[in-house]
C-alpha cells in the first residue's frame, strides 16, 4: 500500500520495445514515480508497486510475483470489451488504451498503487456498451462461441454434451438477447460488444481448448439460421 509521500515503483513490461520505451519516458516525468524497464536488474524490481504491461504479459503469474502486493495496469492498443472483462476478472486493476490521455495513464498507476480500479474513458465506454445487452448465461456464451466458429447445432450439442433441442433453445435466447436476426449477425454483434474475442486466421481450424478432450466432429457446412 502506498501513501501520497511514497515513491511508486513501477516496472514497464511490453512486448513492443519502442512502445515500452515510450511508456518508461512518459511515466518517468512524474517525480514520485520510480520507473524501470523489463531489462532492469532483480535488485531494482525487488519491491514493485505496479506493473504496467500489455494484455498478454498480464497473464503471466511470474511477472505479478516480482514484488510483494504488486498491482497490474494494462496498456492495450484497442479497448476490446472481452479482454477488459477477462482482465478485471483476473484482478487487473487498471486498463487504458494507447490513445488515452497521458493523465489517464498516470491516474491508472496511482489508483492501482492504492488498490483501486481505473479504466480510461474509452475502456469504460466499451464496458458500458456491453452492459446495455441482457446478460448471457455461461452456457449461452459457450454456444455463442461455437456458433461464431460456424458450428451447426448438432456439432455444438456433441461438443457440449447436451441435446440438440437444448442447443436450439440457447440459440434462440442468444438471438433474442443480442437482437440479431441470424447466427452470423449474432456473432458479429458479440465481437463488436466485446462478448467474444476478435476472430483470427487460425480460428476456423482450431477446436476450442476448453473442449479439447472431446472427439473432433466430422466437418459440417455452416448454416445461417437458428434451427440448423
Amino acid at each position: 500500500m502506498t501513501t501520497d509521500n511514497h515513491c511508486i515503483r513501477i516496472l514497464v513490461k511490453h512486448s513492443e520495445p519502442i512502445f515500452a520505451m515510450g511508456l518508461v519516458t512518459l511515466l518517468s516525468r512524474m517525480p514520485d514515480f520510480d520507473v524501470v524497464g523489463d531489462d532492469a536488474t532483480s535488485a531494482r524490481t525487488a519491491s514493485l508497486d505496479v506493473i504496467v504491461c500489455d494484455y498478454d504479459a498480464s497473464h503471466r503469474p511470474a511477472d505479478r510475483e516480482r514484488g510483494a502486493g504488486v498491482r497490474v495496469v494494462v496498456v492495450a492498443r484497442k479497448p476490446r470489451g472481452f479482454e477488459i472483462q477477462e482482465a478485471i476478472g483476473r484482478g487487473v486493476l487498471g486498463y487504458v488504451v494507447a490513445s488515452c490521455r497521458p493523465g489517464e495513464l498516470e491516474s491508472a498507476v496511482r489508483a492501482a498503487s492504492r488498490g483501486r480500479r481505473f479504466l480510461c474513458q474509452a475502456a469504460a465506454q466499451e464496458v458500458a456498451n456491453g452492459l446495455t445487452t441482457e446478460s448471457l448465461t455461461s452456457r449461452e456464451r459457450d454456444v455463442l462461441q461455437l456458433l461464431a466458429q460456424g458450428r451447426c447445432n448438432k456439432t455444438i450439442a456433441n461438443l457440449l454434451d447436451i441435446a440438440v433441442g437444448t442447443v436450439k433453445a440457447h440459440v434462440c435466447a442468444i438471438l433474442t438477447k443480442l437482437e440479431a436476426s441470424s447466427r452470423t449477425e449474432a456473432a458479429s454483434i458479440a465481437v463488436a460488444r466485446g462478448l467474444l474475442p476478435e476472430p483470427t486466421l487460425d480460428d476456423a481450424a482450431a477446436t476450442p481448448h476448453r473442449h479439447a478432450h472431446l472427439a473432433a466432429p466430422r466437418a459440417e457446412p455452416a448454416r445461417d439460421f437458428a434451427f440448423a
